[in-house]
């Protein structure tokens, strides 16, 4: 039997592949052709995420026709030869991933969901196929395994995330009616999310940041800001995707330098309050990627504070308060305006 015949064998196997597995597939004729090389993959795969077959495209473990595709937005057609490697991942040990996830706190347990309080420093899920540090992820698999069929193979029981070196509330699905209940409620924006960070300067007292955002056109780790009169704005290319965010916030305290803001994000794209902010010219204290180092913190300042929503009906609010590093930056910050 040929491999590629194997591998299309393999898929069928509850729709997971094998680590390491190399998958071929000649396309055949569809209405829907030509078709996005991101939207084929999450079609022929519903288990697995877009933003995993992101990272693969992003990685280079896609060809078509013998040639790599780095472009999610690569267009297959009738008769084209698609190849997909799925990479192994590095295997992290137990008892690693217990000592190096500790800090994760269970701020409340129901039937269908976790609510954790997520330490700055842990990732949710591995940012790419080398990641070698323990994730929200291992530490749900080695604590948490009702999850492991949960939701999508490369992210079980994870329905939203926080940067990694975000602190504060997150929701972790434990069923599969949860995971379709608050896929929709995040879908619907009907989960309620506060923040607070501290930004650089003195911005307006309050305000809504409405700045559109997409992956910026040279630094691909990066996002920005398009189609707005803010200085670090990009004009929109074609296939170049931006998408319509919200940032809602007031200032709490001005002090000597900075502020310290209450924020509330409508919309959850990718660092939305990081960028948002850093085009206003007031980047996050301590944001490397988009603003300045700073004395007062070693990672960017923002907090996931409180969170609120509506399960089957009945309403949820949960609030903590944020980690020690943020709370002695303000017991700091207040000082040095006192002197």
């Amino acid at each position: 039997m040929a491999q590629s015949q194997k591998n299309d064998l393999s898929v069928k196997i509850n729709g997971l592949i094998a680590p390491g597995t190399r998958h071929e597939r000649i396309i055949e004729q569809k209405n829907s052709l030509p078709i996005r090389l991101d939207r084929f993959l999450v079609e022929s795969f519903p288990l697995y995420s877009r933003s995993y077959f992101k990272r693969l495209i992003h990685e280079g473990c896609a060809t078509v026709n013998g040639k790599q595709a780095n472009k999610q937005s690569t267009l297959l057609n009738t008769g084209d030869t698609l190849m997909l490697l799925f990479p192994k991942e590095h295997a992290i040990e137990p008892t690693i991933i217990a000592e190096q996830t500790e800090d994760i706190r269970i701020v409340a347990v129901n039937e269908h969901f976790i609510v954790i309080n997520k330490p700055a420093g842990i990732a949710v899920h591995k940012p790419h196929s080398s990641y070698v540090k323990p994730t929200v992820v291992d530490w749900l698999l080695l604590k948490h395994q009702e999850v492991s069929h949960i939701g999508y193979i490369d992210r079980p029981g994870i329905v939203h995330r926080l940067d990694k070196d975000t602190s504060g509330l997150m929701i972790i699905v434990r069923t599969n009616h949860a995971h379709e209940q608050f896929t929709t409620l995040f879908k619907d924006r009907t989960i309620h999310k506060t923040y607070r960070a501290l930004v650089e300067g003195h911005p307006p007292a309050q305000g809504s940041i409405d700045f559109q955002i997409g992956r910026h056109p040279v630094h691909r780790n990066k996002m920005a800001v398009f189609n707005c009169a803010a200085p670090q704005s990009f004009s929109q290319k074609d296939g170049h995707v931006v998408r319509d965010a919200i940032t809602e916030y007031k200032v709490v305290r001005y002090y000597e330098t900075c502020s310290l803001v209450e924020v509330k994000p409508t919309t959850g794209r990718t660092h939305q309050i990081r960028v948002h902010f850093a085009a206003l010219g007031h980047p996050l204290l301590g944001d490397l990627l988009y603003g300045n180092k700073s004395i007062y913190m070693q990672r960017h300042a923002l907090h996931a504070q409180e969170i609120s929503f509506y399960f089957d009906e009945k309403l949820y609010h949960f609030t903590i308060e944020p980690a020690a590093d943020f709370t002695n930056a303000v017991e700091a910050l207040q000082m040095a305006t006192a002197e």
